[in-house]
């Protein structure tokens, strides 16, 4: 059957003073985009430092306009499993299915008036892809998406997995085209930023702190390298990446 596959590694490091440059886990992923235009992600990501240690197998699947449409969710915090969803999305409402250690066996069911912007399950490429939902037409600046749904409000996505809504949208800023080079090669880039822009601010640890996400510009949205500034400090690069038709 026809399709494209993309597959890629990321590396995560951090920019703190005691542990610079230091390996504090990585992530695979692997795209599946369809002749029709819909894209399922694939992704395996694995936190190593502590404060949580996090494990994460997740699928997210999205129409051809982008729209997420189904995705799932498993959760290892610290060698312990923490729980597991099943999500549907449609353009009146979202539901989950759920068995998580601390909510137990739950249903969850959140109505609307409009197909949710995004599903935020923490994946690092998972994130990249929110960034489609800028209109670049509009040039550089910031714009605010539509309400959007999570799995977890936990900076590491280290609880849940459940289904929470933000109401108020994600804050996405455009600074343009860059030339970008990391470990898996030299790109042309979108550069993005999501939050506000307080990179010198402390906003405490109840806060996430604004990232910079650099993009391909091939309508993929492929992370090429990001920043989480604040208190986070994280670093994350494309280490591989290889696409092809039928690639199995």
């Amino acid at each position: 059957m026809e399709h494209t596959t993309i597959r890629g590694t990321l590396r995560y490091t951090s920019k703190k003073k005691e542990i610079l440059d230091k390996v504090r886990g990585g992530e695979t992923f692997i795209i599946t985009v369809h002749t029709d235009g819909r894209r399922t992600l694939r992704a395996h990501c694995a936190i190593d430092e502590n404060s949580p240690r996090v494990l994460r197998d997740n699928f997210t699947s999205y129409d051809k306009d982008w729209h997420p449409i189904d995705a799932y969710n498993q959760l290892t915090v610290d060698e312990a499993f923490v729980g597991s969803s099943w999500y549907r999305f449609t353009e009146k409402y979202a539901e989950c299915e759920g068995w998580t250690v601390r909510e137990g066996r739950f249903s969850l069911r959140f109505e609307y008036d409009t197909w949710p912007s995004l599903f935020a399950s923490h994946p690092m490429q998972n994130d990249a892809m929110h960034c489609q939902k800028y209109d670049l037409s509009k040039g550089l600046g910031e714009q605010t998406t539509g309400h959007y749904l999570m799995s977890s409000y936990h900076h590491r996505g280290a609880d849940g997995p459940v289904l929470l809504r933000r109401p108020g949208g994600m804050l996405l800023a455009y600074y343009g085209q860059e030339k970008v080079t990391v470990a898996a090669g030299t790109f042309d880039a979108h550069h993005f930023r999501i939050g506000k822009n307080q990179d010198d601010a402390y906003m405490g640890t109840d806060i996430h702190p604004p990232y910079h996400l650099w993009t391909t510009t091939d309508g993929n949205y492929i992370l090429l390298k990001a920043h989480c500034t604040g208190y986070m400090q994280t670093y994350y690069e494309l280490t591989s990446l290889e696409q092809r038709k039928n690639f199995f």
